[in-house]
């Protein structure tokens, strides 16, 4: 009798306890579940704050004064042949390295802007060869160019509303080692446009051109036209990873597009007016901290440098500040 009480009375207290705890647990999970909403409506409100502060800072320092910018691009690749029979040459040695640059040093004011932007693409590539043929061919690390770009451009502009401006135009594009050996010069007036956000267009109906061929028989000329010059850059993000993206086109459309005999060394010849365009693009991946993966490409055509189109690509390390 006493037995079978105490196992009651136990059995009352277990019931009792297991209720108290299953409530005690669904209580505690539903104040758990409270506090992850809070946390996250506080945490999109915090995103959202950052966000707005992101965007006073930069009006502050686009209205305070020069805002600077500055990314790059770094490939390098090193092989080596020791006696590689499937190898045209089974003893070598090859290395490539590019280097391209973009900076801009930009100040806008209420009704005026002042943009600067400069372009550097730079490549080298080396090979040796290790054997009694080619022994005099071995030469020094990088001195043989594969790509050389340099373009120089400042924008002036008088504000008249929120999209259109009175501008001049002072542009270089040429090389690094062949300095204006080919190259243009442009310096012009007309308008920029800002249609959209990131993007300005260039046109100026007045411009004046002047071309440097590299060619010994073809003299450096001059001439009026139209220049035009788009400038887009886009920074977003995928996946959670920083995406820059620049892109440049510039052109020059002569009024008067006279053609002129060239002959190149190997006595081919062909006629050359001064029409010419440019279009380089960066695209690079952040990884960490500003540093990831890059490709840059580049399309031309100037008649009064080669008959054919110029293209050019390179793939590497990016990094930017």
């Amino acid at each position: 009798m006493k037995r079978t009480l105490l196992l009651s009375i136990f059995g009352f207290f277990l019931c009792i306890n297991a209720s108290f705890s299953q409530e005690t647990l669904e209580s505690l999970n539903a104040m758990k579940a409270e506090k992850e909403a809070m946390k996250k409506e506080a945490a999109a409100k915090i995103a959202g704050l950052d966000g707005e502060l992101a965007d006073l800072q930069k009006k502050i320092d686009i209205l305070s004064g020069w805002v600077t910018g500055y990314s790059g691009l770094i490939g390098f690749s090193l092989d080596q042949a020791d006696n590689w029979i499937g190898s045209p040459n089974p003893n070598s040695n090859s290395s490539k390295l590019g280097i391209g640059i973009t900076a801009f040093a930009n100040k806008t004011r209420e009704k005026s802007f002042w943009f600067n932007k400069l372009l550097i693409d730079k490549q080298w590539l080396d090979i040796d060869i290790s054997d009694s043929d080619h022994a005099e061919e071995n030469d020094g690390l990088f001195d043989n160019g594969t790509v050389d770009i340099l373009n120089l451009s400042s924008l002036y502009g008088y504000k008249l509303n929120n999209w259109i401006a009175l501008s001049g135009l002072g542009e270089l594009n040429t090389s690094v080692e062949n300095f204006l050996a080919p190259g243009t010069l442009d310096f012009g007036v007309g308008a920029t446009l800002t249609p959209i956000e990131n993007l300005v267009v260039v046109i100026h109906p007045l411009n004046y051109h002047v071309a440097f061929s590299g060619l010994e028989n073809l003299d450096t000329k001059g001439s009026l036209g139209a220049k035009v010059r788009a400038d887009y850059a886009k920074e977003f993000m995928v996946t959670g990873k920083k995406v820059l993206w620049s892109s440049t086109f510039t052109t020059f459309i002569p009024y008067k597009n006279e053609k002129q005999l060239v002959m190149l060394g190997d006595g081919t010849t062909f006629e050359a007016g001064l029409f010419e365009y440019t279009w380089l693009n960066k695209l690079n991946f952040e990884v960490w901290n500003g540093i990831g993966v890059g490709i840059s490409l580049g399309l031309r055509k100037a008649e009064f440098e080669s008959k054919d189109s110029q293209k050019f690509y390179s793939l590497g390390l990016s990094y930017s500040l």
